[in-house]
């Protein structure tokens, strides 16, 4: 009887233990779900607040640490990588500084692109070596990986913009699948940025028609003609490569003479083309000389 009353107790204990157990998981997942959405709720709010160079700087460090908590974010994910470039373009004023928040922005995109079952689909149907596996899978890119896919590629040219003409060469073949896979599945995903980016792109190639760049920067500006760093982009480098110090001039005063409001979803982004736009007009008559 005795040891029958052991064994219950024994049993109870147990069976206690193992609802402690369950219980201290539970907490443990609650706990860590309620941190990560801290963590966005902050990222999100410091980013309604970029046109301060301090909250981008904010958001970009509680996104970071929420995309590390939860990698499969694609929202963060995205958002993530945003903060970077706009920091890095915008607010940064060290070369290699903004190098590094590029290459981080691309880092993030680019590891949450790579576990896609779409990209994964793509590399295996390739029988190609590492690079041609990677546009394989770039050009398998699913419509809702699109957002993290720009700014992949939008922290990427930025990063070449530097580098030497044998190096953006060299990556020519993988940015331009990703943009024309952008430009297949959503062409108007932010303000017709894989037109703006293409006629950047081809303004600085070697050897490459300049036409190709008019085209691309006309379809950006045609689809969003409110969106000011197409014609920054278009008159620092189209212009000045062209030789088109009236088309420069011209493309600058718009910009400074419009209202950055009149895309409140990037009303920061304008005001900072609007700077751009300022600097390089100082600078016309050494462009143009």
């Amino acid at each position: 009887m005795k040891k029958q009353s052991t064994l219950i107790l024994l049993g109870v204990v147990l069976w206690i233990t193992g609802c402690a157990t369950k219980s201290n998981t539970i907490n443990r997942y609650i706990s860590k779900e309620k941190n990560i959405q801290f963590l966005v709720d902050q990222g999100r709010s410091h980013w309604e607040q970029r046109v301060d160079g301090d909250n981008a700087r904010k958001s970009r460090l509680f996104l970071s640490k929420a995309n590390a908590l939860n990698p499969d974010d694609q929202a963060v994910a995205a958002l993530y990588a945003r903060a970077c470039h706009f920091i890095g373009y915008y607010i940064e004023d060290d070369p290699a500084a903004s190098d590094t928040l590029f290459m981080e922005g691309m880092d993030t995109a680019w590891e949450f692109i790579i576990s896609t079952d779409a990209y994964q689909e793509g590399v295996a149907l390739s029988e190609g070596d590492s690079t041609a596996k990677m546009i394989a899978g770039l050009d398998n890119a699913s419509q809702d990986v699109v957002p993290v896919l720009y700014w992949w590629v939008s922290n990427y040219s930025r990063y070449l913009v530097t580098k030497s003409v044998m190096e953006r060469l060299k990556q020519r073949d993988i940015i331009e699948t990703a943009l024309h896979r952008i430009l297949a599945l959503q062409p108007d995903f932010f303000y017709h940025g894989a037109n703006r980016i293409f006629g950047s792109i081809y303004a600085r190639l070697p050897g490459v028609d300049l036409n190709h760049s008019v085209t691309n920067f006309d379809k950006s500006i045609q689809g969003s003609p409110n969106y000011m760093g197409t014609y920054v982009i278009r008159a620092k480098y189209l212009y000045t490569k062209s030789g088109n110090r009236e088309g420069f001039v011209k493309d600058l005063q718009q910009v400074l003479n419009s209202d950055p409001a009149i895309l409140p979803a990037v009303s920061p982004e304008n005001l900072f083309e609007q700077e751009k736009a300022r600097a390089l007009l100082k600078e016309v008559s050494s462009l143009f000389e």
